[in-house]
Parts: structure tokens; C-alpha cells; sequence
């Protein structure tokens, strides 16, 4: 029963989580804007636009190379909607 009911608890917490990247002691998350994270992560190495099927843009990827590593950070509108990180 305790099994079942922390399941229950873990699943409502789930669409909580939200996307978080640390750059050096400073934060960036899902719903900040392109202006705090160019103050947290600084100039991304690459910006490459977003663009739906009829060619139009809709937003930007952020690229930062990061020994090794690439952290995008997808802007909608101004505002971080996703951060993804690759080896």
C-alpha cells in the first residue's frame, strides 16, 4: 500500500519538474528569459533558428559547448521552454 500510494505522489509531482541547467553556482529553468540567461551562461556559441514547416521562425537554440558536452537551450518568444544536454 505505501508503494502504491508513493507512485501516486511521484506522478503528480512529475509535470513539476522543469528543465535546469547550472552554469558555474547560477541557475537557468524553463520560463526564464533570453536576458538572464545571456547574464548566467553569457554569448551562446551558436544561435540556429527554429522554423515550423512552412519555413517561418518561431523561436532559437541556443548552443553552448561545454567540454565536451552541448547544452541548447530552446527560446519561444523570449522565454527558455526547454534545455537539453549531449555528449
Amino acid at each position: 500500500m505505501r508503494a502504491a500510494i508513493f507512485c501516486f505522489f511521484l506522478l503528480l509531482s512529475a509535470p513539476a519538474l522543469a528543465d535546469t541547467y547550472a552554469f558555474g553556482n547560477r541557475l537557468v529553468v524553463s520560463g526564464d528569459g533570453a536576458g538572464k540567461v545571456m547574464e548566467v551562461a553569457g554569448k551562446p556559441d551558436r544561435i540556429v533558428n527554429l522554423e515550423n514547416e512552412q519555413g517561418a521562425v518561431y523561436g532559437e537554440r541556443w548552443d553552448y559547448y561545454l567540454g565536451g558536452k552541448t547544452v541548447s537551450i530552446y527560446l519561444i518568444d523570449g522565454i527558455v521552454k526547454q534545455i537539453t544536454e549531449a555528449r
